[in-house]
């Protein structure tokens, strides 16, 4: 009678064990998705926004605020080198079913035109440099550097395709700049407008590396500031639990 009784408990606990992962799973992968949306959705949200300018600039800095608030704590208590990884993924997965549900199945917009960007492999790199070096100042200075400069020629097999130039009514666009005069969107934010402004915004040039080279400068100092901020927040609940 005791075993089948505690079969049938630890049947539940299960349940419920799986049910409290599942919400946190959601929980997590809603809020990195709705801070990345509101830091740098812009600029991916649509193929001809992907500029060579703020896009690999301000992506890998939204990236890496998340990753660095919380890989001290996860690091220093688990040793697990998996936060980059873990927050890419659930951005990959929870922008995946958003543009699907939202752009493609309710506005129409055909899925070509609204597809997530890929950054798992820089969340990736970011954690291989952890693993390999057991150094948070080497992680520090070698992953984030690494996830600003590879941003851009991760994408770039997946964007190139909608660079190609072309003439359209006598002038020369890119493939993304003509889905965009066939596919209208309601408004376009003033500060898009202006990075819309210089000729050929969409190509390659001699102004993406530099991009990338400051993106992974920027990325050293976005890294390190959010680390300390997670080092702050690990003592001081470390302090509250002393307290309580």
């Amino acid at each position: 009678m005791k075993t089948d009784l505690s079969r049938e408990l630890g049947r539940y606990y299960r349940l419920a064990d799986g049910l409290i992962i599942f919400a946190l799973f959601s929980f997590i992968g809603l809020a990195v998705m709705l801070h990345f949306s509101l830091t740098a959705g812009d600029w991916d949200y649509w193929i001809d926004w992907r500029d060579r300018r703020w896009w690999p600039l301000v992506t890998p800095i939204s990236l890496l605020m998340l990753m660095g608030a919380f890989t001290y704590s996860v690091w220093t208590r688990f040793r697990l080198p998996v936060i980059g990884t873990t927050i890419t993924f659930m951005l990959a997965l929870f922008s995946l079913l958003s543009r699907h549900y939202n752009f493609v199945e309710f506005a129409n917009f055909p899925f070509s035109f609204t597809f997530p960007s890929t950054y798992i492999g820089l969340g990736i790199l970011l954690d291989a440099t952890l693993l390999m070096s057991r150094s948070l100042l080497l992680a520090t200075v070698f992953g984030a550097y690494l996830v600003g400069v590879m941003m851009y020629p991760l994408n770039w097999p997946i964007i190139a395709a909608y660079k190609v130039p072309i003439e359209y009514a006598g002038t020369l666009h890119s493939v993304s700049d003509i889905m965009g005069f066939q596919y209208i969107r309601t408004t376009t934010p003033e500060y898009v407008r202006i990075i819309e402004e210089s000729t050929l915004r969409t190509f390659g040039g001699s102004v993406t590396p530099l991009t990338a080279v400051f993106a992974g400068f920027v990325g050293i100092l976005v890294f390190g500031v959010f680390l300390f901020l997670g080092i702050a927040l690990d003592k001081a609940a470390v302090f509250a639990k002393r307290l309580i």
